[in-house]
């Protein structure tokens, strides 16, 4: 397997920045997963392709680790009792599960970074 040296990086998708806004923690996580994976001068389609594969395979990978804190964060609050923290908690579970629902919405904007 050849290992390249990327020379750029593809962004958090838009619409997962403005999703996650108020959680920047959470989209320099994703940048920093996505920093796993690039394009450089000289890569053909097929490997542009395969970086495009991977990119959306490390959004669902940390959006999906993301749900599943945010269930357990869930699941915590519940047994607090506290009802501020249970909504804090319902919300973010919700965003979470909307974040990785929306990967599909990001394919185009990755599949334009890699084409």
């Amino acid at each position: 397997m050849t290992t390249h040296t990327f020379t750029e990086h593809p962004p958090v998708p838009k619409v997962l920045q403005e999703a996650l806004k108020d959680y920047p923690e959470l989209i320099k996580e994703l940048e920093r997963g996505l920093g796993s994976v690039g394009r450089s001068p000289g890569m053909s389609k097929a490997q542009l392709a395969d970086q495009l594969e991977a990119a959306i395979g490390v959004l669902e990978n940390i959006l999906g680790l993301f749900a599943s804190n945010a269930a357990e964060e869930r699941t915590r609050a519940n047994t607090s009792g506290d009802p501020d923290a249970m909504e804090r908690a319902r919300a973010k579970d919700l965003l979470m599960f909307d974040c990785r629902s929306r990967v599909p919405d990001t394919l185009v904007e990755l599949a334009t970074f890699f084409g």
